[in-house]
């Protein structure tokens, strides 16, 4: 008999009885399974892991590194990082793929990534840029990752130290894919110091509907790391205009209702990226993800017209020169620490030369309908 231990023999009444820890088979079967789970996961713990190796510090040297200095106008291509779509047995309440690509071109996107938990979408539509979102963690300390061809198993389903999350990082760009922290504000699911203390991603979304926080990037700028911005919105849901438009099976309305998906205003078309003229493609994509040549768009509300990024030229003085069609509210250039360096209100165009002391100076333009966020431009050899 399964867990019967052996005891002294007893008689009662004629009869011989053994007692057994049967009664407790449940509490030790639950004791056994925790027991392995919590060996597994330290074993993951102490086994996949990466110290941290970088060396940070300031942005030196006398040549100054401007990303957008290849961009040729002001048109843009708007793109969407970070969707999340039903293909995940899990999710099947969510959208469709064609769903998802659709309304977003509908509303001028050139192109977006599918990025769903723990999987890359498989379905026969290649035009989209794949990626995935690593993590089920209850602290929410997820990854994305844009680009990679080949998703990562979640080794810590409880809890993943640093070292942890740089060897996973560390992995995904070997895959190819170009590694993003999302949702920092969520849980506080990445506060500013372990950001320091981890390394391997190359962006963090300050965009998010869970949260917008462009003072991210100054803390990782002023420490030497060249992080870029993200803006996402992070898609789980259309809002209700647009579900009541899909053909969808009456056991999806149902899930949705009940789990109080219906009705809401959804996250769509809100966060984005904007690349340079005729960059949609996922190769390009990810060539301007790399060098840092893109925008990071938030609009106000949905509906608004697209604030308008700009060309961001320097020239031989140091002088970082800004200049849009659109009459911007405010063009800010912002350095060190988040200090605000220079605001020119109400006009199209702004100047401001890079000082001795500015190991980076980044840009942010408020607009009628939406804010606008550069990469920063850094010094370097």
């Amino acid at each position: 008999m399964l867990l019967h231990v052996p005891g002294p023999m007893i008689e009662t009444e004629g009869k011989v009885v053994r007692p057994s820890l049967w009664k407790y088979r449940y509490p030790l079967f639950l004791i056994t399974l925790l027991g392995i789970l919590f060996t597994y996961q330290l074993a993951v713990v102490l086994l996949l892991r990466k110290p941290k190796q970088t060396i940070d510090g300031s942005f030196t040297g006398s040549k100054i590194l401007n990303p957008y200095e290849n961009w040729d106008n002001e048109k843009g291509e708007k793109i969407s990082l970070h969707t999340h779509s039903d293909e995940v047995w899990f999710t099947p309440e969510r959208h469709t793929v064609a769903e998802i690509t659709n309304e977003y071109k509908k509303e001028g996107f050139s192109n977006l990534a599918i990025t769903d938990y723990g999987q890359i979408s498989d379905t026969e539509d290649k035009t989209y840029i794949r990626g995935f979102e690593w993590g089920q963690n209850v602290k929410k300390r997820h990854i994305l990752a844009i680009g990679i061809k080949k998703a990562i198993y979640d080794f810590f389903p409880i809890y993943a130290s640093r070292e942890n999350l740089n060897w996973v990082m560390d992995r995904m760009k070997k895959l190819g894919g170009y590694v993003i922290l999302p949702h920092p504000k969520l849980f506080d699911s990445y506060s500013k110091e372990e950001m320091l203390s981890i390394e391997g991603f190359q962006a963090v979304e300050v965009y998010s509907p869970y949260g917008d926080d462009s003072k991210i990037l100054d803390s990782l700028l002023s420490n030497g790391k060249n992080i870029h911005c993200m803006a996402s919105d992070d898609l789980h849901y259309f809002p209700e205009t647009i579900v009541n438009k899909f053909d969808q099976p009456f056991w999806k309305d149902m899930i949705q209702t009940l789990g109080h998906q219906r009705g809401r205003k959804g996250e769509s078309f809100l966060r984005y990226v904007v690349t340079n003229a005729g960059v949609s493609n996922e190769t390009s994509v990810l060539q301007a993800l790399h060098s840092g040549s893109f925008f990071c768009v938030k609009k106000f509300f949905q509906g608004a017209e697209d604030p308008k990024v700009p060309l961001i030229r320097v020239n031989d003085k140091h002088q970082i020169q800004v200049a849009s069609k659109e009459r911007y509210l405010e063009i800010r250039f912002i350095g060190k620490m988040g200090e605000v360096l220079q605001v020119n209100p109400d006009t199209s165009t702004a100047t401001y030369e890079i000082l001795e002391s500015d190991p980076y100076v980044r840009v942010e333009l408020i607009a009628l309908t939406g804010s606008i966020l550069s990469n920063a431009i850094v010094r370097g050899q």
